[in-house]
């Protein structure tokens, strides 16, 4: 009993990666909902963009920036790939693993 403590939730301050992810809602029931893990790629279809997204059950499907931009994993991708908006991406890329 002695090593027990009381039980304190999240501190998101000091601790912000310990968030549960929370699912994009892309409209579909929430049964058929899936997380995103991260972007790994991108590719321009002349002036439009998309995203190779991998998906928290394995599979990656390119989505278009419009179902992109709340994501939280894109604004990782743009960080890693070191620029500030989606635009700024080069036209060429490697995927990141």
């Amino acid at each position: 009993m002695s090593l027990l403590r009381p039980h304190n939730s999240n501190y998101d301050v000091l601790f912000p990666s310990r968030r549960k992810v929370q699912p994009y809602d892309f409209g579909a029931p929430d049964e058929s909902e899936w997380y995103v893990n991260k972007i790994i790629s991108h590719h321009w279809k002349g002036r439009n963009i998309e995203f190779l997204v991998k998906w928290n059950l394995g599979d990656s499907t390119w989505e278009p920036v419009s179902n992109c931009n709340e994501l939280e994993a894109l604004n990782n991708y743009l960080t890693l790939s070191d620029v500030k908006r989606w635009r700024d991406l080069p036209k060429r890329v490697t995927m990141m693993s």
